[in-house]
C-alpha cells in the first residue's frame, strides 16, 4: 500500500507553488535532521539560495482533513545547497534543520557554575531557538573535579562547536538533544509508543546480537583525590548464558553519579542488543523519539524498539513511503495508536 499524499513546503512562513518531492530525514542521534525538496518550472528559483530564509516542509494524508490544522510538519530549517537544472526546469534544494546554527557556532565560553540546563536555555536563546528544556541541578564544573580539570572544561567549549558542548551535556544526563520543528529539545526520551504489525510492512528485517543479550554487569570504580576515598557502583540486566562483564575507571565520582554512569552503560548495551530495519507505506504519526511495538513478526522478535531513525520519501505522483531505523528500547509497555 503506498498512501496519496499532500505535499507543501513554506519560505518564510509563504507556501512555493511546484512542490512535487520531498525527503525527509529525522533522528534521534543528536545529528541534524536533514531535508529535500523538489519543486517543477520556479519562476523565480534564483530567490530561493539567499541565506536565511526558513523552510518547513508540510504533509497530509489524502483521507486527512486541511482543515483545521490538518497539515503534519516534518521539519523547519535552512538550505545547504539550492541546484537548478535549467534544461528541466526542476529546483533541488537541500538542507538541514535548525541544529545546524549551532552547528556552525563555535562554543567561546566556560560554564562551570552553570547546571546543563542553564547552559542549553542560554545557548538557544541566544541563538534564536526556542528550547524545551528538562531542568537539571548539577553545577557543570561538577562533572570535573580540581582545577586542571575546569581547565580542561574551558579547552572543550573554545574548541568545539555549541552544538558539540550540548551534546556532551546531553550525554553526562543521559537526555535526549534534538530539534522538533523550531524547537530545542533537551530531556528523557518523551516519544508515545505505536504499535507497527508485520503484515503492514513491506520490509522488515530485526537483527539480535548475541553478545549483548547475555547477562551484562557493569561496575564503577572511582578515586577521589581530594576525598582520598574509593568509590565503587554496579548495574546488572539478566539474560541468557554467561554473564558479559565491563568494568569503567573514572576519576573523582561521587556514589551517585557511579551509580548513574553504570546504569546509563547497560542501558546503552542493551539498545544496541536488537536492532530492526522497517520499510512501510508513509505515515504521519511516528517521531524519531517515538517507541515502536513490533507485533506480528514471530515468537521472540515481537518487542519494544526506539526509533533512531525516520527516512520519508513523498511524491505527489508516485506515492508516499518511508523507512524505519529501530534500536531495543529497554522498557516495554503498551502502544498509544496504531500504524497499519
Amino acid at each position: 500500500m503506498i498512501r496519496s499524499p499532500r505535499l507543501q513546503v513554506l519560505v518564510d512562513g509563504t507556501p512555493l507553488d511546484g512542490v512535487v518531492a520531498a525527503d525527509v530525514f529525522a533522528t534521534s542521534l543528536m545529528s541534524a535532521d536533514r531535508f529535500r525538496v523538489q519543486l517543477a518550472g520556479v519562476a523565480d528559483a534564483a530567490s530561493l539560495g539567499r541565506s536565511g530564509l526558513r523552510f518547513e516542509v508540510l504533509a497530509v494524508l489524502d483521507e486527512q482533513s486541511v482543515d483545521g490544522g490538518g497539515w503534519t510538519s516534518l521539519v523547519i530549517g535552512q538550505a545547504d545547497s539550492v541546484a537548478w537544472d535549467a534544461s528541466g526546469r526542476v529546483l533541488d534544494i537541500e538542507g538541514r534543520d535548525l541544529s545546524a546554527v549551532l552547528m556552525e557556532t563555535q562554543a567561546g565560553e566556560t560554564f562551570a557554575n552553570q547546571t546543563a540546563s542553564e547552559i542549553v536555555s542560554a545557548v538557544a536563546g541566544r541563538n534564536g531557538v526556542q528550547a524545551d528544556v528538562t531542568g537539571t541541578s548539577t553545577p557543570v564544573g561538577r562533572y570535573y573535579q580540581g582545577q586542571h580539570d575546569r581547565m580542561t572544561l574551558g579547552q572543550f567549549a573554545r574548541a568545539q562547536t555549541e552544538w558539540d558542548l550540548l551534546a556532551w551535556l546531553a550525554s553526562q544526563e543521559g537526555f535526549e538533544l534534538g530539534m522538533a520543528g523550531d524547537r530545542l529539545l533537551f530531556g528523557p526520551r518523551s516519544g508515545v509508543a505505536i504499535e507497527v504489525r508485520a503484515e503492514a510492512c513491506s520490509a522488515l528485517v530485526v537483527q539480535q546480537q548475541v553478545g549483548l543479550c547475555r547477562p551484562l554487569r557493569v561496575t564503577v570504580r572511582s578515586w577521589g583525590t581530594r576525598t582520598g576515598k574509593a568509590v565503587e557502583a554496579r548495574a546488572e540486566a539478566s539474560g541468557d548464558g554467561a554473564v558479559w562483564s565491563q568494568a569503567l575507571v573514572r576519576p573523582n565520582l561521587t556514589s551517585d553519579e557511579a551509580e548513574r554512569l553504570a546504569a546509563r552503560t547497560v542501558a546503552d548495551l542493551q539498545r544496541h542488543a536488537w536492532t530492526a530495519q522497517v520499510s512501510m507505506p508513509g505515515e504521519l504519526a511516528l517521531t524519531a523519539r517515538s517507541r515502536v511495538i513490533l507485533a506480528g513478526a514471530g515468537a521472540g522478535w515481537d518487542r519494544t524498539f526506539d526509533v533512531v531513525g525516520v527516512d520519508r520519501h513523498i511524491d505527489v505522483r508516485r506515492g508516499f513511503a518511508q523507512h524505519l531505523e529501530l534500536q531495543g528500547s529497554v522498557s516495554g509497555g503498551g502502544a498509544d495508536g496504531a500504524v497499519a
